[in-house]
């Protein structure tokens, strides 16, 4: 049986690293570590497989518990930016009026955007009107009288 757990480790250790190389979020590589220590242990010892399994469970959960939370901070650091933040604190002038029921629409560089106002506000605001944008919330920008 220990024959086999050493190409069951593998396949293991190659799944996990695909899964993690789809998603670049640190899903799977602990697991790809305790599988891949799993393995050279199959290779070196005769240890049953049960304690093959329990040697994979505790290197996954060591490694898990003790980097996880460093790298997240480390990986959360490198966020960017992007075009669309530049847009916020803009004014703009509004092409079809907003109200708190109904989306408008503002033309910021020649290109027309759908525009909310923010949850609080109930005013009206009329076309050709200038508002600043404070946010944006998915595909719609949101603005506020100024």
């Amino acid at each position: 049986m220990t024959d086999y757990m050493i190409w069951i480790w593998l396949a293991v250790f190659i799944i996990c690293i695909i899964l993690e190389a789809i998603t670049f979020d640190l899903v799977s590589i602990w697991f790809a570590l305790g599988s891949l220590v799993a393995m050279i242990v199959a290779a070196a010892t005769d240890l049953a497989y049960y304690y093959q399994i329990l040697i994979f469970a505790l290197v996954s959960l060591m490694t898990l518990v003790l980097t996880r939370p460093f790298l997240k901070k480390l990986l959360k650091n490198q966020e960017r930016s992007t075009n669309a933040d530049d847009l916020i604190g803009k004014e703009v002038v509004v092409q079809d009026e907003i109200s708190k029921f109904n989306p408008g629409s503002v033309k910021i560089s020649g290109v027309i955007y759908q525009a909310i106002l923010p949850e609080n506000e109930t005013d009206l605001v009329r076309s050709g009107e200038v508002v600043t944008i404070i946010a944006i919330k998915g595909n719609k920008i949101v603005v506020r009288k100024r």
